[in-house]
């Protein structure tokens, strides 16, 4: 079971990775997945999760996550990951800065029937903000 939830938390990483394959945010996420730290104006569900992983990788054309920790405890699994990425894509009035910015965050999330259902995150996205002159 633990090795389930893990090889699932190891794809969820991925998911925000550039180079992730074709799909895998459907095989990953649940269509009712339920995000408690989400985007000011996201929608609810995967379409809400896929269109923030789009955003990113529109703002950070290289981003590439790396799983640091997988802590599992029954049907929840805490990653604790680092992106990196270039600021090559103009996103929400923000121009292209072209610097290079490391993100670190952790995410808790629950899985349910293979699927994540539940997802907690928190991340160093206002130093992110800061380092991009977006605030």
């Amino acid at each position: 079971m633990s090795e389930d939830i893990r090889r699932i938390v190891e794809q969820y990483g991925e998911t925000w990775d550039v180079d992730a394959p074709q799909g895998l945010v459907d095989e990953v996420l649940a269509a009712n997945v339920v995000d408690y730290n989400p985007q000011p104006g996201q929608a609810p569900g995967i379409e809400g999760m896929r269109d923030q992983i789009t955003l990113y990788h529109a703002a950070f054309p290289d981003l590439h996550l790396t799983n640091d920790d997988i802590i599992i405890s029954g049907d929840r699994a805490a990653l604790r990951w680092t992106a990196t990425g270039t600021h090559d894509g103009d996103q929400l009035g923000v121009p292209a800065t072209h610097k290079t910015v490391e993100f670190t965050g952790i995410d808790i999330l629950r899985i349910e029937n293979g699927r994540v259902v539940e997802r907690w995150g928190e991340s160093n996205g206002l130093k992110v903000l800061l380092e991009i002159q977006a605030i």
